[in-house]
Order: structure tokens, then C-alpha cells, then sequence
């Protein structure tokens, strides 16, 4: 049954799944994911004061735990509901994903603040430093963030007017499109654990300039400017695996932008009408997208800016999702109806 109030709120959870993601961007960009020590609780108490990396750490646990309280209210919304059963089960995954998000953002933290959890982390695991393990915890928070943010979208979807009256009449997808859009939704996430190794390694200024590399199309790996004597320096191996990294995060860009805009004009093109605005949508956002990865080496990670890079992509990501969804269904309700056709000529 359709409920537009549980529509409205489940779309709102989406909206601040996304603001979610940007906050976390807020603190990897400035630097304050150790600004506080402890967890759950900053300083011992909920509400320290919010100046310096403070705010932006605390302020990320805060809106993450209204997060948490959004998707709860959206959970049992749904287990209480006469929606469909899958669509409880995600309303359960959203839940439990954010759970486990939490979870691994206070690893994140305890992992370098606690000396007693260090010396666990360095017997169980074959390093001898800290730093790879709290950079796969990193990269695994914000990976979860991803799928909660899935979560979110497609509830938004289901709980939609259009999902609701989806009318045969109105189909005309094939499966070229669900097939390019499932191709276009890999590659964002590709894209989108290639862009948290550049945060997290710290390799999102390696390369100074924008479009070239270093004055180049392809970087020099041979011949990268090298100074021993930096402030913070790095084995000249260091150097090329973050160039490499960093050239690779562009390159893939624009190859999630061409499939995502050639399937996108496929879509306006044939009149899917179901889907158009969204594949305009599609298109504007990775247009933007590579402009803010443009402005982001120009400014010299300005944070506004990769705040804002970091949640288009994480839109952009949610949105190829739906658009797999959509073309998906629009297949089989092509599927269906070519069956039907073929029976009443046999007949």
C-alpha cells in the first residue's frame, strides 16, 4: 500500500544518509578523526565543547546518531506496515548496517587512542603498525556508509507513486538498459572505495594539477619531483603508489562518466519516460561531479568543496542504484509482455 508520510520520511532518511557522508568528509578533510580519544563519548561526556577538530568529530557522531535514529523509526515504520516483506527485510539491513557502522567508527578511534587495543590489533594481525589497520577500519566505515545509504535509497524508491503504479503499458526498457546501469552501479562503487584509499592515504594533492598529471597525460612514474628533505617525507615507492592511486581515481572517473552518460542518453533517446528525469538528473550530477574533482586539486582540497565532491558521488552512487532498479523491473515487464505476445500469435 502507498503511504506518501512514509515515503516523505523514508526519502528524508535518504537526504540525510547523504549529509551523513559529507560530514564524514568533514573529518578526514580537516584532519580531526583523532580529535577525540574516547568513545562512545567524547571527553567523557556528550556534549564537549565543540571547538577545533572537536566539531567536527563529535559533530559527525551527532549527526550520525540521528542517523541511526531515523533509520530505527524507519525500521519498525516498516515492520509495523503492510509493506512488502522485502521490503521490511531492507528496512532490517539499514538498521543493522548503521549499527555496524558506529561500531567501526569507535574501532576507528579506540584503535589509535588505546594503547591496551593496539597491542591486540598488532598480535592478531601481521603488522608491526597501527596505520594499515586503521585505514582498512576507515575505508570499511565508510564503505558500510555506502550500503546504508543504498538502504535508504531504495526505500525511498519502493515506498514511491511511481514504484506503486508501475503500469505495463508504460514499460519499454529491454535489458540493455538494466544491464548498463548494473555495469554504471559497480563502477560508482568502484569509484567510490578508489576515492576513500585517496582520503585516507592522504593522496588527494599528490598530483598538483588538473587535467594533466605533473604536465603530462600519464604521470612520470620514473621521474616524480622527489624531495628527502620535505617537512613530511616518503620513500620515493610511497610516492608512486599515491600518484598511481590518485591517476587512477581520475582515470576511472571518466570511465564511470562515459557508461553512466552513454546509458543515460540511451534512456532520454528511446522515451523511457519512467526514468528520464532521472537519467537527466544523472547526467548533471556527473557533469558537476568532475567539476568539483577539477576544483578540489585547484583549490588545494578546500573542504566546502570536497565536502561537496564526496556527497554528489555518494548521490550519484544511490542514484545509479535506482536507475539499476528501475531498468531491471522495466526488463521484466518487457519480458513479460514479449511472452504475452508470443503466446497470443501462437494461439
Amino acid at each position: 500500500m502507498y503511504s506518501k508520510s512514509l515515503h516523505r520520511f523514508a526519502t528524508l532518511t535518504a537526504i540525510f544518509a547523504v549529509f551523513l557522508i559529507g560530514v564524514g568528509a568533514s573529518v578526514t578533510s580537516t584532519g580531526s578523526g583523532d580529535a577525540v580519544p574516547d568513545w562512545p563519548l567524547s571527553y567523557g561526556t556528550l556534549f564537549p565543547r565543540m571547538a577545533g577538530g572537536v566539531l567536527y568529530e563529535h559533530g559527525h557522531r551527532l549527526v550520525a546518531g540521528t542517523l541511526g535514529i531515523l533509520i530505527t523509526i524507519l525500521m519498525v515504520w516498516l515492520l509495523k506496515s503492510d509493506q512488502p516483506k522485502y521490503m521490511k527485510v531492507f528496512g532490517v539491513i539499514a538498521f543493522v548496517s548503521v549499527l555496524l557502522q558506529a561500531t567501526l567508527g569507535g574501532l576507528r578511534v579506540l584503535v589509535v587512542s588505546n594503547p591496551k587495543l593496539q597491542d591486540v590489533v598488532v598480535g592478531v594481525f601481521p603488522v608491526s603498525h597501527i596505520e594499515p589497520v586503521r585505514i582498512t577500519i576507515a575505508i570499511t566505515h565508510a564503505t558500510l556508509a555506502e550500503i546504508v545509504l543504498c538502504m535508504t535509497f531504495l526505500i525511498s524508491l519502493f515506498t514511491s507513486r511511481l514504484w506503486k503504479d508501475f503500469k505495463l503499458k508504460e514499460v519499454n526498457t529491454g535489458f540493455k538498459v538494466a544491464r548498463l546501469y548494473a555495469i554504471v552501479f559497480v563502477f560508482s562503487f568502484i569509484q567510490i572505495l578508489l576515492g576513500a584509499l585517496v582520503r585516507h592515504t592522504g593522496a588527494g594533492s599528490i598530483i598538483p594539477d588538473f587535467p594533466l598529471s605533473f604536465g603530462r597525460i600519464i604521470p612520470p612514474f620514473g621521474a616524480l619531483p622527489y624531495d628527502p628533505n620535505a617537512p613530511f617525507p616518503m620513500s620515493y615507492s610511497e610516492l608512486q603508489f599515491k600518484v598511481a592511486l590518485h591517476f587512477a581515481h581520475r582515470v576511472w572517473a571518466f570511465v564511470v562518466a562515459g557508461v553512466g552518460i552513454y546509458a543515460s542518453i540511451f534512456v532520454i533517446k528511446r522515451r523511457i519516460e519512467f526514468m528520464r528525469n532521472f537519467a537527466f538528473l544523472w547526467i548533471f550530477l556527473v557533469v558537476v561531479q568532475i567539476l568539483l574533482g577539477a576544483f578540489v586539486v585547484w583549490t588545494k582540497l578546500s573542504v566546502p568543496i570536497t565536502i561537496l565532491h564526496v556527497a554528489v558521488g555518494a548521490t550519484i552512487f544511490g542514484l545509479s542504484l535506482i536507475l539499476t532498479v528501475l531498468g531491471w523491473k522495466g526488463s521484466k515487464f518487457s519480458e513479460v509482455e514479449s511472452q504475452v505476445k508470443v503466446g497470443v500469435s501462437h494461439g
